[in-house]
């Protein structure tokens, strides 16, 4: 696989630079070769000469004259560097928006900016797509943030404005693009009505500065939770991180990511939502202070002990009632299950990639047009009771399609799910809340993560816990693992990782190698949703698994690919990360279903029942097929996983049935079998299932 030029940053000189990726990051020396390609100047325009030869964008090219790339002091400035060979994508603002942004900062002249407001504007409108083409408006997402960040390590958000009959794009919730796809011979340019400034607020300021959610904003204050959503970035990674490259078994070279960012994602109530659902109705001053707090918290307590009001949970929230600060207070424990780990994009919220009957187009900028098929996946949420709030999107096929592919979250739908069925929307058992991309004027993209807003009142409650307990529930390995998204790494860079870069994986052996890896062109593979954990060498690592909504009994199963370059590992569970059981037998990765009396995979008939006694067979020796809903990475999603039964194939293997309770956190644990220092342990998906669906009335559909 080619190294993914995203990993890297180098600067030689002015010309020297292939790629730029974001500011901060100390650039030295030459680390690598660099195409001596890069050195001609193609004869037609540059970025630099399109700017120059613009007179309403002088003052965008006076910053980019003054601005370095990075903080050497040596460094070339942005006007140089836009002159060499790349693929720049540019939202420049015209001067007049320049001139009534620096107005807003009270400064007289572009030149009477300091260096870092220069910077701010600078970075903020140059994303590097490194060795992929320049966005032009096709590519725009619509909602969504762009894949790649721009020079500040943000990422730009993007809707399509239609009021008043226009269609123009706005970049950030605000900046309109009034003239775009000029392409240069290392970019493409876009002109924009305001510059570009994504806010420095972290993600409770930015709720506190909507006045339309003056309700969560006291919530969050109140219980203090705010102060838990204030991370932002680990400085003492960065201060430790090392420029080692890694080279896989299979050959791919991989690169610590250059950061480890911290963010978070919020579902959040407008207060209408309240006003409409709970008839809290707030009263205000003419200064626009709240007046009533007393009575709209009369109004939320009662609610909220309403919510957890079953089982254990009435006995805790009651002891801690009329204490906000607690964890087990009922208000406490509502406002936590409305915030996630990991700062995520709207259109990152869910992966499109290699479900059923949908073709991806662009592999590195999957198509959002034509979404037959639901695609979902389950996040932990914050605070002590750590819940499961389930995100799905849309398809547009069946009776209850949706061609505008609206997000939801606690959604449950009935889909066509016989053998022959096309896991269409029949039906719908429960409608769930509809997430909203933005906020309308308000900004919603915080320094440390975004929130959402939600058409009503979001709460784990027994039927919700129910509901989630009822059903199989499918989760990628990427979102037990948040730093991925709060980093852009999932589906964006190829990375190796330190062994303390992840919150849930809480051990890990100094003969461990973490890494992360996503098809870039699709061909033969064949991961649930596209990507990849891989464990490699003597590996021993212990992992926080995600909570299940509801006590109970639930069969546990890993997603797996075997391959020959596969390892062996022996898996314990259990409650306490330092005394884990053994469950099971090794997992040996290694092994074909091609023939092979262990894993005995028969490819399905015409007969169903045929096919129903076949899969028990198969599911009485421990594994499963993969399931029909992912496909092979052909970019046309007709070839399912499951029906693929040769030496590499995909499968599930069923690891353990346990009894498990919602409010207890369990670890996994997977340590090497075999002496063997570059074997690799595949980590695609973790399956809960109820006894009520493995074991059920009816047998488990195979989506």
């Amino acid at each position: 696989m080619k190294k993914n030029p995203f990993l890297r940053r180098t600067l030689c000189g002015v010309f020297g630079l292939a790629s730029l990726l974001g500011a901060g990051s100390a650039l030295t020396g030459c680390t690598e070769d660099i195409d001596e390609s890069n050195y001609a100047i193609a004869e037609e325009q540059t970025v630099t000469d399109f700017l120059s030869t613009t007179d309403s964008l002088s003052k965008i090219k006076a910053i980019f004259d003054r601005v370095r790339l990075g903080d050497d002091e040596q460094a070339s400035s942005l006007t140089s560097v836009l002159s060499a060979r790349g693929n720049y994508t540019l939202f420049v603002p015209s001067n007049a928006a320049i001139d009534a942004y620096i107005a807003s900062l009270g400064v007289a002249s572009v030149d009477s900016l300091s260096y870092e407001q220069a910077q701010l504007i600078a970075n903020s409108c140059i994303i590097d797509n490194g060795t992929q083409a320049a966005y032009e408006t096709a590519d725009f997402p619509t909602p969504g943030t762009f894949p790649i960040s721009n020079l500040n390590d943000r990422l730009l958000s993007c809707e399509l404005d239609t009021v008043g009959g226009a269609s123009d794009y706005l970049i950030n919730g605000e900046s309109r693009v009034v003239s775009s796809d000029h392409e240069v011979s290392n970019g493409m340019i876009h002109i924009v009505s305001s510059v570009i400034a994504p806010s420095s607020d972290l993600l409770p300021d930015m709720i506190a500065a909507a006045p339309n959610m003056k309700i969560m904003s006291y919530l969050l204050t109140q219980t203090h939770l705010c102060d838990s959503l204030l991370e932002e970035r680990d400085d003492a990674y960065e201060e430790e991180r090392s420029d080692d490259q890694y080279r896989t078994g299979t050959g791919e070279t991989l690169y610590q990511p250059d950061h480890r960012y911290l963010g978070f994602t919020g579902f959040v109530e407008t207060d209408d939502v309240y006003a409409r659902e709970w008839g809290i109705n707030l009263q205000t001053d003419a200064e626009g202070n709240v007046t009533n707090w007393d009575e709209v918290m009369s109004i939320i307590e009662d609610r909220c002990a309403d919510i957890y009001s079953s089982g254990d949970d009435a006995a805790l929230t009651a002891a801690a009632a009329g204490d906000l600060t607690n964890p087990d207070n009922a208000v406490n424990r509502f406002v936590a299950y409305h915030f996630v780990k990991g700062r995520m994009g709207y259109d990152r919220l869910v992966r499109h990639c290699n479900e059923y009957n949908y073709r991806v187009g662009d592999w590195r900028n999957p198509q959002t047009a034509n979404c037959p098929t639901d695609v979902w996946d389950y996040y932990t949420t914050v605070g002590k009771y750590r819940g499961l709030i389930k995100v799905v999107q849309s398809g547009d096929a069946g009776p209850y399609g949706d061609p505008d592919h609206k997000i939801y979250v606690n959604r449950f739908p009935v889909y066509n799910n016989d053998f022959d069925g096309d896991y269409s929307v029949l039906s719908v058992a429960e409608e769930g809340i509809l997430v909203n991309a933005t906020n309308g004027e308000y900004d919603n993209n915080a320094q440390n993560g975004f929130y959402y807003p939600i058409n009503n009142i979001l709460t784990y409650d027994l039927a919700t816990k129910e509901r989630l307990g009822g059903e199989r529930m499918r989760m990628d390995f990427t979102t037990f693992l948040p730093e991925l998204a709060s980093n852009n790494i999932r589906g964006v860079s190829i990375n190796y990782f330190t062994n303390d870069y992840f919150d849930n994986i809480i051990t890990a052996s100094a003969g461990t190698t973490i890494y992360y890896l996503y098809t870039q062109s699709g061909g033969s593979w064949r991961d649930y949703q596209g990507d990849e954990m891989q464990l490699e060498g003597l590996f021993d690592a212990t992992f926080r698994l995600p909570p299940v909504p509801m006590d109970g009994t639930y069969e546990i199963r890993l997603g797996i690919s075997l391959n020959a370059m596969r390892g062996m590992g022996q898996f314990y569970f259990g409650s306490d990360p330092l005394r884990l059981g053994p469950v099971g037998l090794p997992i040996d990765m290694r092994q074909s279903m091609q023939n092979n009396p262990a894993i005995p995979a028969v490819a399905d008939v015409d007969d169903e029942q045929t096919n129903i006694e076949n899969d028990r067979n198969l599911r009485n020796q421990g594994w499963m097929k993969a399931p029909q809903y992912s496909t092979v990475c052909n970019g046309e999603g007709n070839t399912p996983l499951r029906s693929v039964i040769t030496g590499n194939a995909v499968c599930r293997a069923i690891l353990s049935v346990e009894n498990m309770k919602a409010n207890q956190t369990y670890y996994l644990r997977m340590k090497s079998a075999l002496r063997k220092t570059d074997a690799q342990f595949f980590l695609d998906y973790i399956e809960y299932v109820p006894t009520s669906v493995y074991n059920g009335v009816q047998p488990e559909d195979i989506w």
